[in-house]
């Protein structure tokens, strides 16, 4: 399986402690190679998450993981809407022909009258909906993640419909005073499991015994629960994340999967200051991976750099880190 160009990476950059940035949001070619640039002009490597499950989206990695001997995690998520949601199968329509989903969408505002209107338009057609208006209503489903759940009868996806079809244990996102929107809000740019597992594979059997991981921004957990699907036991995870509800849904995780590791939680990486970093390296010996995403609220927000498309200053926090971790090393081997 060919997913993009294999990483430029030799020499010292090639050695550990491995690192992976992975960014979900489209940017240009330009910001592309300005992020790479602040990173030793390592090439991105790019992959279509359908290849791995029903989500449909481009998503770009900037890593010195080796790429031989990757392998898919078992068992697999739904590769289609249908899979993710066998229900649907009965009421979809021949001409409706999405099978995947374009986006992790948390606008709310009015889905219930849009709804409404769709299956009001299909009714009065009374089974001749003309093209046209077939178009508007399978735009209007793709923007909003509209799928059929009963006779002309459309609804959002559900948060655990969306666990599923990015790779996540059901109900991961179910806290206690979260509603179904702010669940998927928190999803909104989170990695699809099976995706970045296909790149972190080949850790396991350089590390058969376990892995000591550094996660900035880790969101809902992606590359901790990730790392969990492949069987590579998480020594230590120190996890950078400021929303306090993405901190609590990992919290909640790391009990419920009886994790024998450690599992530190920082609320800002602003905390990673030198003398932060040297006590966490005297205490588990340094760190194997070095993993990070888009920065984001448990409310999907994000600042974005008008230039770069993506909140650049997170990022080059990331790379400020990674350098301090990765010259560190040398000094703990």
């Amino acid at each position: 399986m060919t997913l993009g160009p294999r990483a430029n990476v030799s020499g010292e950059l090639a050695k550990p402690p491995f690192f992976l940035y992975g960014n979900v949001v489209n940017i240009t070619k330009d910001a592309w190679s300005e992020i790479s640039g602040f990173l030793s002009g390592v090439r991105p490597e790019f992959i279509n998450s359908q290849l791995f499950s029903a989500l449909m989206r481009r998503e770009g990695y900037l890593h010195n993981l080796p790429t031989e001997r990757r392998h898919v995690v078992v068992p697999k998520s739904p590769m289609t809407i249908e899979d993710a949601v066998p229900s649907t199968r009965h009421y979809w329509p021949t001409w409706d022909t999405r099978k995947h989903i374009g986006s992790v969408t948390s606008e709310v505002a009015g889905i219930e009258q849009l709804c409404e209107m769709l299956g009001k338009t299909i009714k009065d057609s009374r089974g001749l909906l003309s093209e046209e208006k077939r178009a508007q209503i399978l735009h209007q489903c793709k923007m909003a993640n509209l799928i059929w759940i009963g006779q002309d009868r459309l609804g959002p996806l559900q948060p655990n419909q969306m666990e599923r079809i990015l790779g996540y244990p059901s109900n991961h996102t179910n806290l206690f005073g979260l509603n179904p929107p702010d669940r998927i809000a928190a999803m909104k740019y989170a990695f699809q499991t099976d995706t970045i597992a296909y790149l972190l594979s080949v850790l396991k059997d350089i590390y058969p015994d376990g892995l000591r991981v550094l996660s900035i921004y880790s969101g809902v957990g992606g590359a901790e629960i990730a790392l969990h699907r492949l069987g590579i036991p998480l020594k230590c995870v120190v996890s950078v994340e400021e929303s306090d509800v993405n901190r609590k849904i990992l919290k909640r995780w790391w009990a419920k999967t009886e994790q024998s590791g450690v599992l530190r939680q920082l609320n800002g990486i602003w905390k990673l200051k030198t003398d932060a970093l040297e006590d966490l390296f005297k205490e588990f010996g340094g760190f194997d991976l070095v993993v990070g995403g888009n920065y984001s609220s448990y409310r999907g927000g994000t600042t974005v750099n008008a230039t770069m498309g993506m909140d650049s200053s997170k990022y080059f926090e990331y790379v400020r880190v990674l350098q301090r971790v990765r010259s560190m090393q040398h000094f703990y081997k």
